[in-house]
């Protein structure tokens, strides 16, 4: 499997969090309280999956990977992605805080955020970033990179993965009606 095909798969769970998250946010803005559990829930989806395992796979290996030319062409575009990385997580900070104080209206306004930037981020990504992979990475370095991504999480970090999927599972149901049949987490 190419590298970017594992990324697209990841942005398809992002994107299902992400209609979660919105219609939480629309929940809250209409009932004025949050669900404290659900909201960590999201939040630690957000943080772990979205972050730590999708955007780390983005920084520490396809990054560097498309940083190897000489000339440093990708720099810019990938620095800019670097930048909104780190809005993003910014605005996930943002929800933690707003359960630790209550506050919906904050909630509402970092969750709207986020899903504005995100669904951009992952369009961009998608268009953009994921040709530009697809063309600067000789066969060879797209098997490695893809083989590097693989291996990127620790065997105990699949269990909090699988078990971040089942409670995006289950947040799924609660808030969107949709079910989905879950696949193991790839890497």
């Amino acid at each position: 499997m190419k590298a970017t095909e594992l990324l697209k798969e990841d942005h398809g769970r992002i994107l299902r969090a992400l209609n979660v998250l919105e219609k939480m946010a629309t929940r809250a803005e209409r009932e004025k309280t949050l669900d404290p559990r659900a909201v960590e829930d999201i939040v630690a989806f957000l943080q772990v999956f979205a972050d730590r395992h999708h955007q780390g796979k983005e920084e520490g290996i396809l990054f560097p990977a498309l940083l190897q030319d000489r000339t440093q062409k990708n720099y810019d575009n990938l620095c800019c992605l670097i930048f909104e990385h780190n809005q993003e997580r910014y605005l996930v900070e943002g929800l933690g805080e707003s359960i630790q104080t209550k506050n919906t209206r904050e909630f509402v306004y970092c969750a709207s955020r986020l899903i504005e930037s995100l669904r951009s981020h992952i369009e961009k990504e998608n268009l953009i970033l994921f040709e530009l992979a697809d063309s600067v990475l000789s066969p060879i370095d797209d098997k490695r990179v893809a083989a590097e991504m693989q291996k990127f999480e620790q065997p105990g970090q699949r269990k909090v993965l699988a078990d971040l999927l089942i409670k995006l599972d289950a947040l799924e149901s609660e808030y969107t009606g949709e079910k989905h049949v879950r696949t193991a987490v790839r890497s």
